[in-house]
């Protein structure tokens, strides 16, 4: 008996007798999946105000200051901004009628002051919210896209403004 547990033979032999059955194996694949939709938005923590400073109120040069709002889309995702009349334009909806309101509220005779946001530097093109006429257009990159908010008055001396702070509040509107 001792010869024979020796040869391999007898070795695979008991090996095969004494191990259980035989494991089975099967696979199957599946999919991981997501749908990105697009989105858009304009960050009021990076949007600043659009400041004039302080002007006499015989100014009659052009008084300028300039803000920022910031976009972000997602990539290639076509959009464009918008900026309101505000909310003391002298006619509603209308942008070419934008003003500042005193602060003030005890100043009741002329306590408005006229001013128009543009797109460029050079103070021709309106930035309203008729769109294809007078709105930003962009496509999006996924990173946030500073736009600069050109401001100017005009000729202040022609409002004959009290002295005082002035206000407006513009609301920007990304469509996409």
């Amino acid at each position: 008996m001792r010869s024979a547990l020796r040869s391999p033979l007898a070795w695979a032999l008991a090996g095969v007798l004494l191990s259980g059955p035989a494991l089975a194996a099967d696979t199957t694949t599946f999919n991981v999946t997501l749908v990105v939709t697009k989105a858009c938005t304009i960050t009021a923590a990076a949007a600043t105000n659009v400041d004039f400073g302080t002007a006499a109120s015989t100014t009659a040069t052009p008084t300028l200051g300039q803000g920022t709002v910031t976009a972000q889309c997602s990539a290639l995702t076509p959009y464009t901004i918008s900026l309101n009349a505000g909310a003391n334009a002298s006619t509603a909806n209308d942008v070419t009628t934008r003003r500042m309101k005193n602060t003030n509220a005890a100043v009741t005779a002329n306590n408005y002051v006229g001013y128009q946001l543009y797109q460029d530097a050079a103070h021709t093109l309106v930035w309203g919210a008729t769109s294809g006429t007078n709105t930003q257009a962009g496509i999006g990159t996924g990173l946030a896209v500073p736009y600069i908010v050109y401001g100017q008055i005009l000729n202040l001396s022609t409002n004959n403004p009290a002295t005082g702070n002035y206000l407006d509040t513009v609301t920007a509107t990304i469509t996409y």
